[in-house]
């Protein structure tokens, strides 16, 4: 019973508050996007798409399955890997910013 337990993962009130928490940042990085048009700003806006789906599907339909293994968790996999994405445009945005002030103007 407690491994069961164990392999749930994320409990049910924490997953509600991660739904609200992803489904709020949501609005403000897709304006982000349509404002500037940056990448980094795009993969952000799918990455917060893809957890609010993960979270939606976990608290509103944890029974549902695709293959034998809930949809939640296969969303979840996208969702990680545009994490990742996400996660390389900021470093390379934050990086290219850094180089320009060190470098300074001629």
């Amino acid at each position: 019973m407690l491994r069961e337990r164990r392999g749930e993962g994320v409990g049910e009130d924490f997953a509600v508050l991660l739904l609200v928490v992803f489904a709020t940042h949501l609005p403000f990085f897709a304006w982000r996007w349509r404002r500037t048009g940056e990448r980094r700003h795009a993969a952000t806006t799918l990455t917060f798409s893809l957890l609010v789906v993960t979270y939606a599907l976990r608290v509103f339909a944890p029974g549902l399955e695709m293959v034998g293994v809930p949809a939640w968790q296969v969303v979840r996999v996208p969702a990680w890997a545009c994490a990742a994405v996400s996660l390389g445009l900021l470093a390379r945005h934050w990086l290219g910013r850094r180089r320009g002030i060190v470098r300074g103007p001629p």
